[in-house]
């Protein structure tokens, strides 16, 4: 009582002094005055007992005031008197003392208060990190930003005069990380309020939330348990699998060692807030009895046997880790929602949209209705505790333009209204980092994350004024040209981005975007700002490369128009990349990578098939793969032509025949193909060999007139042990004149049944993504012909086929930048002994008849 007394004396000596003091509260203005004319009669007050991160961030306001006024605050704490006027920070004997409110238990470990009591100034909030995020928000209202690691603006004003405060803050979000490489400084982390797992943060700055986890794999590890408990592991097309799929959700011998897991893991990592259980990164889940009446009790949503396996592992945590989270997905195959299970208490689901459109705001683009549907139905089931996992980059090409802040700007607040509470925005991180864009954009995400009310537009400009200097003027006119790419017309031509896909640019883009880079190279300050610049072209670059390694058939060959041109386009892109630091250009995608892929961009020879109709090019360098089928008279392409941004790039898309060990195998068996010299114009002739003991015959034949194909395939056993093979035969078809995915509106396939089922699919549905698959066995195949018809454009491709030699039919399709629509017919699975065979014959037609089209029409 006595130290309180004293307290209260020094303070109220403090206020009586005001009225000579240099600096202080103006009577006219209730302003405070903490500096004048460089001076300050101010001082920084916290509790002996203060935080790390509230020492921290005394600290910080110390220097960045210095920084701005000149004047240098000293630091005291409650164990010793303080004269004058303070700025107290935190709980303390100081803020006790005063006549004030500060409802500290009810602001939580990162809310604040922002309050002006006389003289003084009060920034005080959660210890963990509140007051120190109050202290950063309090030198944001001085104009100060961190817009980047080693990119600030701190103000210069000999006088700092603040106006009176009332203020309680709490952030928009309790989980907020943006996941770039450039926003993971421990010092920018913190500035900006960031509080995300895989930040540089620690004790001084308050810590983060901590994540700990595994997947389900993780939880039953195939190499512990698949020999002798096979029924741990998903049953995925009558078989158990280990590799590539889920475990049984409905065991519960694989409950009660997954509960022993994450307990036992709790128990390593006390650290941890959340302890992720989530499914793998596969698709493959259970099909068993009870997984399935699990599924269709739950509505037929595959979300229900992993939200109820979720819940008994977390009433179990709860008994022992009661201050404990669990999380887990609604990801790709389970982002629908359950019908009637809902989350307990200390689960955290985390909807990952990762088929949404990220260039238009969510509830404006008709590719993401069915996004916005899932979001609502999960918000109101997790009673408005819903985690976002936002997609924010081209994972397959970080550095390639990806214009998706407008999105950003929207979505983040939308997630606010829709009951979302924390958001992970996964951009690009790699070593060295280098993204598009990607220290404006973790930026911009940092500040709507705290607060998605801020002036989007305004931080956009501050921040190319900060980072380029006086070039930020032209970089600011090629982010805004970049911008009109997927703006909504008259605005922009509306085009989309996905999570693997960015938009098509014109040459006309690339132009406008070459001489803005040059004008800033020419008005940059420095050489650190030109280096920005450089940086900046990258992704202008990397277009420009990959449209001169874009092959095409031409003298026999199948080739880049300028094999040396695009070699040296590479080498100076790997060149300046390196010289940023930059090791990645993709997601797992290195360098290195990049380097060795591009051994196969080169000349490869083309045999061509054709008559009055068609022209049909077979590489059989390239798996014997027919790579056009162009009717002469339109111009048109039946098969859908390869993105040399692929991966495998020139070896996909097409009309291709593969083998495979098992239905669900990765990736084909290699085959080697060899053109026979007997081949004709009609008719081709190519020998495959494989290292396994199989050699393969198979004959690509067209007619006299018309635009089709026949082939024939043979796989003969000619190795000395008994091998199990499925063949397959897969038709990428075109049915649409470019990459606008809303011309495959018109688009849809359809059939008679073996049993006698009319089955007609409109690919592209209102409130659904643009992209599907389906799969048809026994007699829900197609009995022996199948098709798919654009109506509007008048274009069919129809697959005809002897069901006797079929056993399962799957199509498939995607509008993504890329409209693609692919037939793929399966052989059952054979087990061939030495000197066996087996067969598959398909033929694929591209002829539109006229008056079929009219009747259509009609």
């Amino acid at each position: 009582m006595m130290r309180r007394r004293s307290f209260l004396k020094t303070l109220g000596g403090s206020l009586a002094l005001l009225k000579s003091s240099e600096t202080g509260a103006s009577p006219s203005t209730g302003a405070l005055e903490l500096a004048r004319e460089g001076k300050s009669t101010y001082t920084i007050a916290i509790s002996r007992d203060a935080s790390l991160s509230e020492k921290h961030g005394s600290e910080e306001l110390q220097r960045f005031l210095e920084e701005i006024c000149g004047a240098h605050l000293p630091i005291v704490t409650d164990a010793q008197e303080a004269h004058g006027n303070l700025i107290i920070l935190g709980k303390s004997a100081y803020l006790d003392s005063l006549p004030l409110e500060v409802p500290i238990t009810s602001l939580g470990s990162e809310g604040f208060a922002l309050k002006t009591a006389g003289s003084h100034l009060v920034i005080a909030g959660g210890r963990e990190r509140g007051t120190m995020y109050g202290v950063y928000t309090f030198l944001e209202k001085l104009g100060c930003r961190w817009f980047a690691p080693g990119v600030s603006r701190i103000p210069k004003m000999s006088t700092i005069s603040v106006a009176p405060l009332d203020e309680i803050v709490k952030p928009s979000f309790e989980y907020r990380e943006p996941f770039f490489t450039e926003a993971q400084d421990r010092d920018w982390a913190a500035r900006n309020k960031m509080n995300g797992n895989l930040m540089d943060l620690d004790a001084s700055t308050g810590g983060k939330v901590v994540y700990s986890g595994t997947s389900f794999y993780g939880l039953i590890p195939p190499e512990q348990y698949f020999k002798d408990h096979p029924e741990y592991f998903a049953l995925v097309d009558g078989q158990r699998r280990s590799a590539a799929a889920q475990i049984c959700l409905t065991n519960p011998d694989v409950l009660r060692l997954s509960v022993e897991k994450v307990l036992q893991e709790l128990g390593r990592n006390p650290n941890a807030n959340i302890f992720r259980v989530e499914q793998n990164d596969f698709y493959g889940w259970c099909e068993c009895d009870n997984c399935r009446r699990v599924e269709q009790e739950e509505g037929g949503a595959h979300s229900g046997p992993i939200l109820r396996f979720i819940n008994e592992i977390g009433a179990a945590v709860a008994d022992k880790y009661p201050d404990k989270l669990i999380q887990t997905l609604a990801y790709a195959y389970s982002e629908d929602p359950p019908a009637k299970v809902r989350p307990l208490p200390n689960v955290r689901v985390q909807l990952c949209p990762i088929g949404a459109c990220q260039s238009h705001a969510y509830e404006k683009c008709r590719y993401d209705a069915y996004i916005m549907n899932n979001l609502r139905a999960w918000a109101k089931i997790t009673q408005d505790a819903l985690y976002v996992w936002h997609y924010n980059a081209d994972f397959s090409h970080y550095i390639r333009p990806f214009p998706d802040v407008g999105e950003i700007a929207a979505d983040v607040p939308m997630c606010k209204r829709n009951g979302v509470v924390g958001l992970f925005m996964q951009g690009s991180v790699s070593p060295g980092g280098g993204g598009d864009n990607a220290a404006l954009k973790s930026f911009v995400i940092a500040r709507l994350l705290w607060n998605t009310h801020v002036n989007v537009r305004q931080d956009i400009e501050d921040f190319h004024h900060a980072f380029y200097g006086r070039a930020g003027r032209p970089m600011l006119e090629y982010f805004d040209l970049l911008q009109r790419v997927v703006d909504f017309p008259p605005l922009g031509h509306g085009d989309h981005c996905w999570c693997c896909s960015s938009p098509h640019f014109t040459d006309e883009f690339i132009t406008q975007a070459r001489q803005l880079m040059g004008k800033a190279l020419v008005e940059a300050d420095d050489n650190a700002v030109r280096r920005r610049v450089r940086l900046a072209q990258l992704p202008i670059d990397y277009l420009e490369w990959v449209r001169a390694k874009r092959m095409f058939v031409r003298n026999g060959a199948y080739e880049p128009i300028d094999l040396a041109d695009a070699r040296n386009r590479l080498q100076s892109l790997i060149g300046n990349a390196r010289s940023f630091g930059i090791q990645s250009f993709g997601e797992g995608w290195t360098l290195e990578k990049e380097i060795e892929n591009f051994a196969y961009v080169k000349s490869y020879p083309v045999r061509t098939l054709e008559n009055k109709t068609v022209r049909v090019d077979v590489v059989p360098g390239l798996s014997g793969r027919v790579i056009q089928m162009v009717n002469k008279r339109s111009g048109h392409d039946a098969l859908t032509p390869p993105d040399p941004e692929n991966p495998a790039y020139p070896d996909r898309s097409g009309l291709v025949f593969s083998v495979f060990e098992d239905y669900l195998a990765p990736k084909p068996l290699e085959v080697t193909w060899q053109a026979d010299e007997e081949s004709k114009s009609s008719t081709l002739s190519l020998t495959g060999t494989c290292a396994r003991g199989l050699r393969l015959k198979r004959t690509i034949q067209i007619p006299a007139e018309g635009a089709s194909i026949r082939t024939e395939t043979q796989v003969q056993n000619v190795g000395s042990a008994a091998i199990e093979v499925v063949l397959q035969t897969r038709f990428d078809a075109n049915l649409t004149t470019g990459p606008v995915p809303e011309e495959m509106d018109d688009v849809s396939y359809e059939f008679q049944s073996q049993d006698g089922q009319r089955v007609e699919q409109k690919l592209i549905e209102p409130e659904k993504q643009p992209g599907g698959a389906q799969t048809y066995n026994g007699k829900s195949q197609p009995a022996g012909e199948w098709r798919v018809v654009n109506r509007r454009l008048g274009l069919m491709l129809t697959n005809r086929f002897d069901p006797a030699q079929v056993a399962r039919s799957e199509a498939s399709w995607i509008a993504k930048n890329q409209n693609i629509v692919i037939f793929v017919l399966w052989s059952g699975k054979h087990r061939l002994e030495p000197g066996e065979s087996v067969q598959l014959h398909a033929d694929y037609d591209a002829n539109y008849r006229p008056e079929e089209r009219a009747r259509e029409a009609s």
